[in-house]
């Protein structure tokens, strides 16, 4: 199911304004639109289109980025919102089913055949329902064989046309469909679902969420099922969209020859999209859950959607671009006042698209967290600044710097043309039969736009910002969420309604955009130099020592274009420290973020970063301190600056940790109010022995926490680079980026010691029990299980082994309690052997939620399959886990972030995890498999951590 919220759409208020807007502002700016007629933009011409006699549409294009891999997706206009009263649910419902039997794959065949390709289930293998669509796919499949191919097809096939719809089926998949139903059961869940209707008087978007209603999925006979069915999965109502490295020629024929065969009723229903009326009056919307951690805030302003008969147009682009840049620099002010001591909320953020679910009426919106006690003075404060921003426009600078970062995004995009995966051109597909969405090539967006920004006025974005802010209260709602608590005082409709007016009342001034116009640094330091220089063949990699003892380590690749990446790592790390600073180590990373570098405060680093993809950050581990960035390849040095800055000037910015910790407070201070935090901090006190060092962070460490001793702390873990290598990989220009190298790398201060630190760790020993009730608003089941052995050294192919051995077991989970049991609606396992300078950990965790009323059937089964596996292991499993394995490390392989990984195994531990992959994944056996388990049994350390509801 698509999120609650989904913003993508272009923000139009009066449409027919805007437009007269947009138009009147490009004619004479732009010489190409010099007629009131706006030019069709063009659809991508490696995309094939076609449509069958019977009505269904199809999407195909070759991409050959990764090699041998496609996509297989089935689109279908339809959703919950064409269920009638007694069907609610059904829409959702169906999509399980289409999983559960159909013409040519009986039972599970369809999910067992994927497996055996590697295609993974829930990964590679889903769908979702919203209310207006339903969208199935076949992700990442491998293309070596036509057979796959031809199966996929016969897949898509079967759902758009072939499902069973099975009474034992249906049976079994009542209780998955409430356990779905349970695990996404969150407060705010809640209060939207029983506030619907308030939300959309007259309109049935106010009673289709696509979940639907219980009682009718506990009774609904089989009839009601397959009517909606035949009424509405329709091929004129559907798209098949295949891509990827195929034969385009080939699949259309498969497609003709197909799915020509299925019949257009000819007393059909026509679907029509559900209107969603105007409000003359503001609707306000106050509700309250028990579990409910922060009091939240939503102001939407009701407008018309963008026309389908314009979106072919570029007037829909050019929209779409000054939609992107109100929002966006909107955005930026709001972020820019939460960090202000009398801003009353802590954070703010505007968007413009769908109203909460329809499709057919848009919203602008802002949504906010309010200091406590200061609701309606958070709605004012939030309410006055889009007001600011709507009668005094933009600055100059401001639009200057959303043209830098939209033009960098773009040049990126464009730079990674032949690098784009299936996934980005299927996205393009759907949503263009579905939503009539353009979808123009990367060449056309990209000369079209570099032609228009320069030329396109802030003029024009000012007054598109101007459209969408209301001032009255026509189409105006407001919708309040706030945790129910004894003694607690609630925003009322008159209260909101007197912020909404002070906001309207307040004096305002036009917006100063102060910025420092200085480079991110003015002094150079003292460059350094490569002293010594070692090539490794096997991985492809340099390795650098540096004047001032760091490593660096390089390694060239063109996987992305666009992409190269930095990883640090020295010895330091949290361990070094003890009890009185444990509120700090938590907090470490957050406040270190929330600083600003050099001569800029945080909010002035963002805007001095304008035009850079660049970014960097530090972290705190427990035995290292670590590094992370990234950039473009023209933004390398940016990105190196910023590391060096992080090295040496970390500047305190006292309003950005004012609101960090206050937001912090805000969101622990509650917090135990979800059964699933509580499950958390009982996971883990219980598999580290309560160690005070592992303590979830409350509100009462927050007044131990010394900003002054962090930045101490950061400049502890950085003064010494002799104790760092970093690793840079991606596409650089080596002369380039050696001399970046000896000025920001190599000239970081130095020490010649190298300190490390202590092992702290307090896995339990044995078996460790934790088992308790906890009440909950939805009463929720969890077990989470955890067996591990520090006996099974690591190697690459025990870690090859353990692996196998949860995806297994995921599969033996899947099968005996979610299919056969409709004991879950998820479960999942997961193993692995991890190292670090004191220990070696080989695990297998499992992780369940459970139904409550069949929590024994659960709990029994995730015990005894582990057993089990250690006396026998199945092999067609196995057999199906190797086929993923080796599809999936086909693609990793092409990734820089593997690589990453790979040297770092190397270098740290000399373990090559790489080069003989394929051949152990292949010589592995059931026997083998079975083994590993059993050493890890072997060792007794269990435990198990179980939740049930409390009455």
């Amino acid at each position: 199911m698509h999120p609650i919220t989904i913003m993508q759409q272009p923000n139009l208020n009066d449409m027919k304004k805007i437009l007269s807007t947009i138009l009147l502002t490009l004619i004479g700016t732009v010489a190409m639109m010099a007629q009131m007629q706006m030019p069709s933009i063009p659809v991508d011409p490696d995309v094939r289109i076609g449509k069958l006699d019977n009505g269904l549409t199809y999407y195909i294009r070759h991409n050959n980025w990764p090699e041998n891999r496609a996509e297989f997706y089935i689109a279908q206009k339809v959703g919950s919102i064409q269920e009638n009263d007694d069907q609610r649910g059904l829409a959702h419902f169906l999509e399980h089913m289409a999983f559960n039997g159909s013409k040519h794959f009986k039972g599970n065949e369809l999910i067992r055949w994927c497996e055996s390709v590697g295609i993974n289930f829930g990964g590679d293998l889903n769908a979702y329902t919203s209310i207006d669509e339903t969208v199935y796919n076949i992700s990442n499949v491998p293309t070596t064989r036509e057979g796959i191919v031809d199966s996929c097809l016969l897949i898509l096939y079967d759902w758009a046309d072939g499902l069973l719809l099975e009474q034992e089926e249906i049976e079994k998949e009542r209780g998955v469909i409430h356990e779905e139903w349970r695990l996404r059961t969150s407060p705010m869940m809640r209060m939207l679902e029983r506030d619907l209707p308030k939300l959309y008087p007259g309109s049935k978007y106010g009673h289709r969420m696509p979940i639907g209603l219980m009682e009718i999925i506990d009774n609904f006979e089989r009839p009601f099922l397959q009517s909606y069915y035949e009424k509405w999965y329709r091929p004129d109502n559907q798209g098949i969209i295949v891509v990827g490295d195929v034969d385009v020629d080939q699949i259309e024929k498969k497609i003709k020859d197909l799915f020509s065969s299925i019949v257009l009723p000819e007393n059909r229903t026509l679907v029509t999209k559900e209107s969603v009326p105007d409000n003359a009056e503001a609707i306000y919307v106050i509700d309250k859950d028990k579990e409910q951690r922060t009091n939240e805030v939503m102001i939407m302003m009701k407008h018309e959607v963008f026309p389908d008969t314009l979106k072919g147009t570029l007037t829909y682009m050019l929209t779409d671009y000054l939609k992107d840049a109100c929002i966006l620099m909107l955005n930026d002010r709001l972020k820019e006042y939460a960090e202000k001591p009398e801003s009353p909320f802590l954070s703010a953020r505007a968007a413009d698209g769908r109203y909460i679910l329809s499709s057919t009426k848009d919203a602008f919106e802002i949504d906010l967290s309010p200091k406590d006690g200061q609701i309606e003075a958070a709605v004012t404060a939030a309410l006055t600044e889009a007001r600011r921003a709507a009668e005094f426009g933009f600055t100059a600078t401001e639009y200057n710097r959303f043209k830098q970062n939209y033009t960098s995004q773009l040049e990126k995009q464009y730079s990674n043309k032949d690098k784009r995966y299936n996934s980005q051109f299927v996205n393009q597909c759907v949503q263009n039969f579905l939503n009539n969405t353009p979808m123009p090539s990367i060449d056309y967006t990209y000369t079209t736009m570099k032609q228009i920004i320069p030329v396109l006025p802030l003029e024009a974005i000012n007054a598109l910002m101007k459209e969408l802010i209301l001032t009255n209260d026509s189409n105006l709602v407001v919708f309040s969420m706030n945790t129910e608590k004894e003694g607690s005082a609630y925003p009322t409709e008159e209260s909101m309604k007197k912020a909404i007016a002070d906001a309207r009342s307040a004096q305002i001034e036009a917006y100063v955009d102060n910025v420092k116009d200085e480079p991110l640094m003015t002094t150079m330091p003292k460059k350094g130099s490569i002293k010594k220089e070692t090539k490794n063949d096997q991985f492809g990699y340099t390795e650098l020592t540096l004047s001032n003892g760091a490593k660096v380590i390089l390694k060239q690749t063109d996987f992305k274009k666009d992409q190269v990446l930095l990883r640090g790592e020295g010895f330091g790390g949290s361990a070094l420290y003890g009890e009185k600073d444990f509120a700090n180590i938590k907090m470490f990373d957050d406040v270190i973020e929330a600083s600003g570098l050099g001569n800029f405060s945080h909010t002035e680093l963002e805007k001095a970063l304008a035009g850079k993809i660049a970014s960097a950050s530090i972290s705190l581990g427990t035995n290292r301190q670590n590094v992370s960035g990234s950039s473009t390849p023209k933004d390398i040095e940016t990105m190196l600056q910023l590391v060096y800055l992080y090295f040496t000037n970390i500047a305190k910015d006292q309003k950005s940790y004012d609101n960090l910790m206050q937001t912090t407070e805000v969101s622990l201070k509650n917090r135990l109010l979800q059964p699933e935090a509580v499950l958390q901090d009982s996971l883990t006190a219980t598999l580290t022995c309560n160690n005070p060092r592992n303590k979830v962070l409350t509100t009462a460490d927050l007044t131990k926490v010394n900003y002054d001793r962090i930045l101490e702390m950061a400049k502890e873990q950085t003064a010494n680079a002799a104790a760092f290598t970093f690793t840079i990989i991606g596409n650089y220009d080596e002369s380039t980026i050696r001399p970046l190298i000896e000025t920001y790398l190599a000239s970081l201060p130095a020490k010649k010691k190298v300190v490390k630190s202590p092992k702290v760790s307090t896995l339990f020993k044995g078996v460790a029990i934790n088992n308790f009730k906890q009440k909950a608003e939805t009463p929720k089941a969890f077990a989470v299980m955890q067996w591990y052995s520090e006996d099974i050294p690591m190697t690459a192919e025990n870690d090859i082994k353990i692996d196998m051995a949860g995806q297994i077991l995921s599969m033996e989970y899947l099968k005996k309690i979610r299919e056969d049991a409709s004991a879950a609606y998820t479960v999942q396992a997961m193993a692995g052997v991890e190292r670090n300078d004191f220990e070696t950990i080989a695990q297998i965790l499992a992780v369940c939620p459970m139904k409550p009323e069949k929590a024994d059937t659960a709990i029994m089964i995730l015990r005894d399959e582990v057993t089990a596996m250690a006396k026998t292991c199945d092999a067609e499993k196995l057999q199906k886990v190797k086929e993923y394995m080796l599809k999936s490390h086909g693609d990793q392989v092409k990734q820089n972030s593997y690589w990453l990984s790979i040297i770092n195994g190397w270098r740290k531990y000399g373990i090559d995890f790489h080069s003989n992959y394929e051949k152990l994944v292949n010589a592995q056996t059931p026997e083998s498999i079975s083994a590993l388990v059993k050493e890890v049994l072997k060792s007794g350390n269990r435990a198990e951590v179980i939740m049930l509801p409390a009455e």
